[in-house]
């Protein structure tokens, strides 16, 4: 079984991690080139609450030992050779984006960020503005996260309102990406999303996390179950040329412990129905290592059934192509170095 934790790989794991980065190992042998990697989803927070203050704060085990910080996830994307990686703002620090962008700063090259869209800040014009003030506010912003439950409950229309109605269509003005959270099943949503789909056909979206097909989406406890409507909704937004989906959160959609295999023939009807330049690999790290460590969890999909059966162009696309056309991230060429020289590091 792959380990948890931090990420803090036994020295054997750590080298063989660094030998796979430079050298390709079994891949190199059998002729195929190293595969680009980039994570498309994870959230990224410190235990410096003085300096970064945060409520509620995240769960001790996950915060405590410093695995959420950015250096310690840069060092994890050198071990699992990922290049680049798109960091979505977490619940913990609101409004507050000062560590996101330090993250950002830190790491300009390889990292990007995602804030989260706030409809309680007035009229359409208001809320359209202030999208655009955040999105301005650093070079490494490329999408925006649409949190339903951000939305009164009252709301007849949701998401699907004029607030959201033009923060959605300020989006694509910007060319910023936008992600959907349906958290309680992407079902519940399917009409709210549907709405902003058609008033704003040139937005681009994904949607997180398989669209959250299993209930509930915590990972967690022997109540989860499939959530089968949220499944053919999924496949419903297959229609609308603009919806991407994120092949993410293994953990919150199967059943099933690590390598999460129950998810193969779900990812072979994704295929069909979306095609490959439709979708997209993220972690969820830092929840992914409650179910094994970094590098295991950038490997899984290539344990499922279904991987044997796609080509190299399709693997190619859920690992990095999608992500890197979508997010509009730097050509491999750009990365090399910067990749090589994380590995030489360890």
């Amino acid at each position: 079984l792959p380990g948890r934790g931090s990420g803090a790989q036994p020295p054997l794991l750590s080298w063989l991690a660094v030998a796979a980065v430079i050298s390709g190992m079994a891949r190199a042998a059998s002729g195929a080139t190293q595969r680009r990697r980039v994570d498309s989803h994870l959230h990224l927070w410190t235990p410096d609450v003085e300096k970064f203050p945060c409520e509620p704060p995240p769960k001790k085990e996950l915060n405590d030992d410093g695995r959420a910080t950015h250096e310690n996830f840069v060092r994890l994307m050198d071990e699992a050779g990922v290049s680049h990686a798109v960091v979505v703002q977490p619940i913990n620090y609101g409004q507050d984006y000062s560590y996101l962008t330090t993250a950002m700063d830190a790491h300009p090259s390889r990292l990007r960020g995602m804030f989260v869209a706030d409809p309680s800040v007035g009229s359409p014009d208001d809320v359209a503005a202030g999208l655009e003030r955040t999105a301005s506010s650093h070079a490494g912003w490329v999408g925006v996260r649409f949190n339903p439950y951000k939305w009164p409950k009252q709301s007849e229309l949701g998401m699907a309102d004029d607030v959201g109605r033009a923060m959605f269509r300020k989006a694509g003005e910007l060319g910023l990406v936008v992600g959907f959270m349906p958290f309680e099943g992407l079902a519940k949503h399917l009409p709210e999303i549907e709405g902003l789909l058609r008033a704003a056909p040139d937005t681009k979206v994904v949607i997180d996390h398989w669209g959250f097909f299993v209930q509930p989406a915590t990972g967690f406890g022997s109540e989860r179950a499939l959530a089968e409507d949220s499944w053919a909704a999924l496949g419903r937004l297959s229609a609308y040329p603009q919806v991407h989906v994120k092949i993410s959160a293994l953990f919150r959609v199967s059943l099933e412990p690590w390598p999460f295999a129950s998810l193969s023939d779900r990812l072979k009807e994704l295929l069909r129905s979306f095609g490959s330049s439709r979708l997209l690999w993220g972690s969820d790290f830092p929840y992914a290592t409650e179910f094994s460590d970094y590098l295991s969890a950038t490997r899984a999909l290539e344990e499922w059934p279904v991987w044997n059966e796609m080509s190299e162009e399709e693997r190619a696309d859920l690992l990095s192509g999608t992500a890197s056309r979508l997010f509009a991230l730097p050509p491999a060429e750009a990365e090399g170095a910067d990749v090589a020289r994380g590995a030489s590091e360890l």
